[in-house]
């Protein structure tokens, strides 16, 4: 996470969406390609838990499919698709019940090591040890995700103000473990 390294912001266009819902494959496969990893890092961040987070990530993708027709152009479709994680994951957490995972267990759980890039493995690591569930959505959200703060706040059901100083905090704690590369 370095300065010099530009940030990857996602940008999905409604037309994909329409697409989707009229049937074209080839729109799937750009949005599935385009959103994996934001959604991915996004419900990791939630479960604590690779197979977790995939099983949702692919439930995930199974709903836009479903309700494609019911996305309003009202803001940024990467928020509406995070909305459906979201929910999924606290539909699948309401019935676990085990949310709570130690950073200890979570180690194993997580993949790291699937990681190559040895500062990106370490950020991440740390990001996890160091950052409340809430905090990493938000820096995730934006930072990856590409979603404005007050997408994020809407969607998050937080006001804008906790969003930003929380994000803030957030990224303070972060600079604290990195020094100021981050």
């Amino acid at each position: 996470m370095q300065e010099d390294t530009p940030k990857r912001k996602i940008h999905i266009d409604v037309r994909l969406i329409e697409r989707i819902c009229q049937g074209e494959q080839d729109a799937f496969k750009e949005l599935y390609e385009t959103s994996y990893r934001a959604l991915y890092a996004f419900l990791l961040s939630y479960t604590l838990n690779t197979e977790d987070a995939q099983d949702l990530v692919q439930d995930t993708y199974i709903q836009i499919l479903k309700n494609c027709h019911m996305y309003r152009e009202k803001g940024n479709p990467m928020a509406w698709m995070m909305k459906i994680a979201k929910n999924l994951f606290l539909m699948k957490s309401r019935k676990d019940r085990e949310v709570n995972v130690n950073y200890e267990d979570m180690e194993e759980k997580l993949g790291f090591e699937d990681i190559t890039n040895i500062d990106d493995r370490i950020a991440l690591e740390k990001m996890f040890e160091v950052l409340s569930t809430e905090d990493r959505n938000l820096i995730i959200m934006h930072d990856i995700s590409g979603l404005k703060h007050r997408e994020i706040a809407k969607l998050m059901d937080m006001p804008l103000g906790t969003v930003l100083a929380r994000y803030n905090r957030g990224i303070r704690k972060l600079q604290k473990e990195f020094g100021e590369s981050i």
